[in-house]
């Protein structure tokens, strides 16, 4: 033995399901914040979720190797 480590292998479900998952957290979060803010589109609000939906989107594909 070599002392390589062998090469993950990825499978495109994991990428897919990550961008779906944090699609749907972002419009979760736009649904929420437009509830419970006066300005639910202003720019923090849309940044932190955007914020939020890309670490779990990551967290997600990370995960699911």
């Amino acid at each position: 033995m070599s002392g390589q480590v062998p090469a993950v292998q990825r499978n495109i479900a994991s990428l897919v399901g990550g961008v779906v998952i944090a699609l749907g957290c972002f419009v979760l979060w736009m649904l929420v914040a437009s509830e419970l803010t006066a300005t639910p589109f202003a720019p923090p609000v849309i940044a932190a979720g955007a914020l939020v939906a890309l670490a779990i989107g990551v967290w997600i594909r990370v995960a699911d190797l």
